[in-house]
């Protein structure tokens, strides 16, 4: 709360712009308390209005307080930057390899803007090579004298090939890696600061900006992914909070409410129906308690019990592995044990339908495949069989019987339509099972 009443203060007195979010923002709006909700707390902010309150903090507050930006991945939609407590301690005992020890934190989330645009034009771009593929494919059907024709055969397999890569093709340009490694290549080749260089780069550039536009503004979006200030919400129809996309209507109005006895920042009513439903009033934000594993303590500073435990420390951290890896041992012969529990298992079955096959089989093999009351009676008395079939093939096993009742069951299957399954069974009856 301390920490969340200076967020508003520094906020307050230079113009800055923030807003709680998460559960304890749905508490806060519904109660005026967030005692009752999540332990995270958060906010959000415009990536500008960050970097000048990280600088205050600095400037005003370094001796007690930290703005940690380098916790994650700025393109991962999970990236945060921390405000945090220097005198206090906060981290998970059973997890020190990969969760930083620090001190108690808000997160502080920028606003990102959306990749809907993106999503939508790629969509788009593949709708219109579908559509026109399917004007080509019946184009074809009523014109036969053109299916052997050159340009007709290897234009159909262009078109083919750009609907079913498209995707994929994008994605992979979207990415910095093949930039990367052109840029790396021409580097040793011409040099760093060769004309040349930059003449191929630019025409790199030309060649990928003719495949789409969006190639571009996704690129933009990776190097840019943030909304840098308030006023440039008005220019984007949807923004992104963590892995929320939001209108920005309903971020337009920011209240002051009294919340645990201060004054906190919150959205109004149409914020919380867009992320939470109509129903969000009766929605019930669950407490979470601190696990045992967590350490929490408010009067000394992590960087301290760090120094101070150095080698308890190491030694957690070294059992953590073990653990670790015997679990993954453990599971593994798990794994293993569970699949030789169920081929056992399905053994038995199989020997159970061929005493059953044994015993009516002349009855079975009398009936008419093609009389519908004969199959209706052949289909149900298969029936268990059948099922047993379905199970086992989800865990990519599967039984015979023998030729003939093999062939049978086929027929059944084909007959009811279940061609899926047949060919899923041919396929794992080439396979062969080994018990050691």
């Amino acid at each position: 709360m301390k920490l969340l009443d200076e967020i508003d203060t520094i906020c307050s007195d230079n113009g800055l712009h923030y807003f709680l979010i998460g559960a304890n923002s749905l508490s806060a709006f519904k109660d005026q308390t967030i005692d009752n909700g999540s332990r995270m707390v958060a906010v959000a902010m415009p990536s500008e209005d960050i970097e000048i309150f990280a600088k205050i903090v600095k400037k005003e507050y370094g001796n007690d307080r930290y703005v940690d930006t380098n916790i994650n991945n700025r393109e991962d939609s999970s990236f945060f930057v921390a405000y945090g407590d220097k005198n206090s301690t906060f981290f998970v005992l059973s997890n020190l390899d990969t969760l930083k020890p620090h001190g108690i934190i808000i997160r502080i989330y920028p606003i990102r803007k959306s990749i809907i645009r993106f999503e939508d034009e790629t969509e788009q771009q593949i709708s219109f090579y579908a559509s026109m593929r399917h004007s080509f494919n019946s184009f074809i059907r009523k014109n036969f004298l053109f299916r052997d024709v050159f340009y007709v055969r290897y234009g159909l397999k262009v078109i083919n090939f750009a609907h079913g890569n498209f995707a994929r093709v994008k994605n992979y340009f979207a990415s910095r890696y093949p930039k990367a490694v052109i840029k790396e290549k021409l580097y040793d080749i011409f040099g760093r600061d060769s004309h040349l260089t930059n003449f191929l780069l630019d025409i790199y550039k030309l060649i990928y900006s003719s495949f789409d536009y969006t190639y571009f503004y996704f690129r933009n979006l990776r190097k840019h992914p943030f909304i840098e200030t308030w006023d440039d919400l008005n220019l984007y129809s949807t923004a992104r909070i963590i892995n929320k996309d939001l209108t920005t209507e309903v971020l337009g109005g920011v209240d002051k409410m009294d919340v645990d006895g201060i004054d906190l920042n919150l959205m109004g009513s149409e914020f919380f129906e867009e992320v939470y439903g109509k129903n969000y009033m009766k929605r019930k934000v669950g407490f979470r308690p601190l696990k045992p594993n967590a350490v929490l303590d408010t009067g000394t500073g992590y960087q301290k019990i760090l120094k101070q435990r150095k080698d308890n420390i190491g030694e957690i951290k070294a059992l953590q592995r073990e653990i670790r890896n015997t679990r993954y041992e453990v599971r593994e012969e798990t794994t293993a044990v569970n699949k030789i529990f169920k081929l056992v298992k399905m053994t038995d079955a199989q020997i159970r339908y061929q005493k059953f096959f044994e015993r009516r089989r002349e009855y079975l093999f009398s009936l008419d495949i093609d009389d519908e009351d004969d199959f209706i009676e052949l289909y149900h008395r298969l029936l268990p069989i059948i099922n047993t079939l379905k199970r086992y093939s989800n865990d990519d096993m599967t039984f015979s019987i023998d030729d003939e009742a093999d062939s049978l069951i086929h027929d059944v299957l084909i007959r009811m339509g279940e061609n899926d399954l047949v060919s899923k069974l041919k396929e794992l009856s080439k396979k062969e099972y080994f018990i050691e």
